[in-house]
């Protein structure tokens, strides 16, 4: 649901599926170097992944790095827990209503990450 809200496409979700993504011209290079490496942490397979790391190195600065990971072992941990409770998810009507209440939208989010990012800490 996320992604739709952020205006993801069906085509781009389908491209998403299996690795149909690194050939696809629906996303830029930053954009595949991403899912490379989130693909890496998620099969646990990131240290020997090379070309993955060396892709995030030459196009994000160690900030962006740190964010993309934290993010993607954010989601993972959750999905890992929820696997092994055996969690039941609520079913997509339930999630699409909750979408239109919450009003998650590109624009709200970079403001989001825009006030944290220019916190000082």
């Amino acid at each position: 649901m996320l992604g739709q809200a952020l205006g993801l496409t069906d085509a781009e979700f389908d491209a998403l599926r299996g690795d149909d993504y690194r050939s696809s011209m629906l996303f830029n290079e930053r954009e595949k170097a991403v899912l490379a490496w989130s693909e890496a942490m998620t099969l646990n397979t990131a240290k020997q992944s090379g070309p993955a790391w060396d892709d995030l190195r030459r196009l994000f600065s160690d900030a962006e790095i740190v964010e993309v990971s934290l993010a993607c072992a954010m989601f993972n941990m959750i999905n890992r827990l929820n696997d092994s409770f055996r969690t039941e998810l609520e079913p997509e009507e339930y999630n699409r209503r909750q979408l239109r209440a919450v009003g998650v939208t590109p624009a709200a989010l970079e403001d989001y990450a825009c006030r944290i990012c220019s916190q000082r800490f």
